[in-house]
């Protein structure tokens, strides 16, 4: 793996802001941007050529912009010769800085998944709408009023980071899956990989053989799948008449399932660095759900063997620490909402609604 420092643009060195990940694409850099949480810096990717293209942006603060345009100078590049940004999926560290680029000059073509498009173009409003959402949905799942009030406090603090780091911007291209992006003499093939968020996508190269993996296949860590109401008018079949819901574990399942087997050598992902076994890496991010998958559907049969049915919350109490965090908590609830959706996808399981509104469920 080659490293460039500032000094190939004739400045002193000041450590390694780029890398160049992939030897059979030397127009290829890796850049390291910083973030203010906890996963301390994501991985955006800049390719020389017509035209001069971003994958992914970082957020927007000014550590993050002034990174990434330290990196570009170290290139030859200023941010207004970025002529095309592809975003892999609409959250703030992907996309957040695009409004920057376009103030700071940049005449700049975005495309991103047409089932991610309307987040980038009303991305306040969406953002302010999923946390709305979320209470009526942790609500039907068995959540007291008491730790409603909690998941409402840090919902609001999760808006104000959302909204200062990341904005509002126009899409030019709405991207399908098997579209081609091109240069001039090469191109990437577009792959819908949707869990994540509804729209992530991941970019092939089967030439060269890697993959630009977003969000949904990284290193050091696993990515959590989405789960939230939308607008949508409940499904016609289903006989409890759940408001309508993006149910991003099942997605985000079959999604590692169809890249099983994949013949790449390399996977460029958001974070983690640069990995170089691929198809152990896929197996690793399905392997963690598949397990807690089985954990859970283990809790169930129990249950079901003494004749008795739970709640989401319930299960959460019973499989995880009482003291875990906050931000543990909702996560680990969000994620026991996926796994049942995935239990009773797979026939495994069964969703009532008490009296009082509130689903609960048993094994079949």
């Amino acid at each position: 793996m080659q490293v460039w420092t500032r000094s190939r643009a004739g400045t002193a060195a000041s450590g390694p802001l780029v890398r160049q990940p992939v030897s059979d694409r030397p127009q290829l850099h890796l850049i390291e941007l910083p973030l203010e949480w906890a996963q301390g810096q994501v991985q955006v990717y800049l390719i020389e050529g017509q035209p001069l293209t971003l994958i992914d942006t970082g957020v927007r603060t000014e550590a993050s912009f002034a990174a990434l345009s330290a990196a570009l100078d170290s290139l030859g590049y200023a941010i207004r010769d970025i002529e095309r940004i592809i975003v892999t999926h609409a959250h703030r560290d992907h996309f957040g800085a695009v409004a920057a680029i376009r103030a700071a000059g940049a005449s700049v073509e975005v495309c991103v998944h047409e089932a991610d498009a309307d987040r980038l173009e009303n991305f306040e409003a969406f953002v302010r709408a999923r946390r709305d959402r979320l209470l009526p949905l942790v609500s039907a799942y068995g959540v007291p009023e008491d730790h409603l009030r909690v998941f409402e406090r840090e919902n609001d603090e999760l808006l104000a980071l959302e909204l200062s780091e990341g904005a509002s911007t126009l899409v030019d291209r709405r991207l399908r899956d098997g579209d081609r992006i091109e240069w001039k003499d090469w191109g990437l093939r577009v792959l819908h990989a949707p869990g994540h968020t509804p729209g992530h996508i991941m970019l092939e190269d089967a030439e060269a053989g890697f993959l630009f993996t977003g969000d949904q296949v990284m290193g050091q860590a696993i990515p959590y799948a989405e789960n939230f109401y939308d607008q949508g008018l409940p499904d016609p079949l289903d006989t409890l008449r759940r408001p309508s819901r993006f149910r991003g574990l099942i997605e985000m399942r079959r999604t590692l399932r169809q890249l099983r087997g994949r013949r790449d050598k390399i996977l460029l992902p958001g974070y983690g660095g640069v990995i170089a076994r691929a198809d152990r890496a896929i197996r690793d991010t399905l392997l963690h759900y598949d397990v807690r998958l089985q954990r859970i559907d283990r809790g169930l049969r129990h249950l079901a063997a003494m004749g008795q049915s739970v709640t989401a919350f319930e299960l959460w109490k019973a499989l995880y620490p009482s003291d875990e965090s906050l931000s543990d908590a909702r996560s680990h609830l969000l994620l026991l909402i996926g796994a049942l959706d995935c239990l009773e996808e797979d026939g495994d399981l069964v969703t009532e609604r008490r009296a009082d509104g509130i689903f609960t469920h048993h094994h079949r």
